[in-house]
């Protein structure tokens, strides 16, 4: 099963290439919305803005994910704010020169959220991180602290390698009731034929865990971008891989920042709790949010307890 668990990102990645349309998944209502490209070290970032007043970056999850997943929902918040929602390297509309792990790595995904920054003329961000994009978040701050206003850690992972490993378990036993089901469609001819009844079921079976009513999960928009899903997957097996064996402590790092952040974690996430917790503890003045009835994705699951929660926060001197 740890082997069905480690693999799950590039496997979703080939479920929702099945799913994928021909057509743009990131329609943003109540527009106008301005997009463009960014020139980076290892490729070009795909953006698009939305909204007025102080800049807020969204950092999708993944990896290897697009920011397609995060909207229509997160785009609430540009009634209040100017939100930027971006591609990451070699994900969705953003692409990529060199894929290893030597252009491929949390360090330079870091500069590339840099570059973003300078390119558009913001002096400060606000930075909202949902899943992986929490760790890059946290990252950046940690580097890059005095270019970052606020942060809002959503569902983030974890910031040590041990919480990582819980993460691991918590999905192996959530699964497990489906676990025989999902390896037995994983290896099906029909499954590598795209046979989209076949890649629908292996889907509802495995993200069903990620959301407290699993009926919510045809909520979620993982239409990604056909234009990325092969680099994607390319970067997804860098940075998971690097995720499940590299060390990581972040936490000492994160007690010397002096940042206004929110940590928002819902109580069914299969990313344990205490790993949020963790992150509270180690970040001097935070404060951390359990949404109750609610998992991975809270702008779907309880959109206006989401909302409310970070708008008081965004607002707050």
């Amino acid at each position: 099963m740890q082997h069905l668990v480690n693999s799950v990102v590039i496997t979703l990645l080939l479920v929702f290439s099945g799913c994928s349309q021909s057509s743009s998944t990131y329609q943003i209502p109540n527009g106008p919305v301005k997009e463009g490209v960014v020139k980076i070290k290892n490729g070009r970032l795909y953006y698009q803005i939305v909204g007025q007043d102080d800049p807020i970056i969204v950092i999708h999850g993944g990896p290897g994910f697009d920011q397609g997943y995060l909207l229509p929902g997160m785009a609430l918040l540009a009634k209040n704010h100017q939100v930027i929602f971006y591609d990451q390297c070699g994900s969705g509309l953003s692409t990529v020169s060199v894929i290893d792990d030597q252009h491929i790595n949390d360090e330079q995904f870091v500069e590339d959220l840099e570059t973003l920054r300078k390119a558009l003329g913001y002096p400060k961000i606000t930075l909202v991180g949902h899943s992986t994009g929490g760790m890059l978040a946290m990252r950046y701050a940690i580097k890059y602290g005095s270019n970052v206003k606020k942060m809002v850690l959503m569902n983030t992972l974890p910031a040590t390698t041990s919480g990582i490993h819980d993460f691991v378990e918590e999905v192996e036993q959530k699964i497990a009731p489906s676990a025989a089901a999902i390896e037995t469609l994983q290896k099906s001819q029909a499954f590598l034929d795209n046979d989209q009844q076949t890649i629908a079921k292996f889907y509802s079976l495995f993200f069903q865990y990620y959301f407290h009513n699993p009926a919510d999960l045809e909520k979620l928009n993982m239409q990604l971008e056909p234009q990325g899903i092969a680099t994607g997957m390319q970067v997804a097996r860098i940075l998971e891989n690097s995720i499940l064996t590299k060390f990581v402590d972040l936490t000492h790092d994160l007690k010397k920042l002096k940042i206004p952040t929110l940590i928002i974690h819902g109580e069914s996430d299969v990313i344990p709790l205490h790993t949020a917790e963790e992150i509270a503890a180690s970040i001097k003045d935070s404060r951390l949010v359990v949404l109750k009835q609610c998992g991975h994705f809270p702008y779907i699951e309880k959109p206006q307890e989401w909302l409310k929660v970070v708008e008081e926060f965004l607002r707050k001197n």
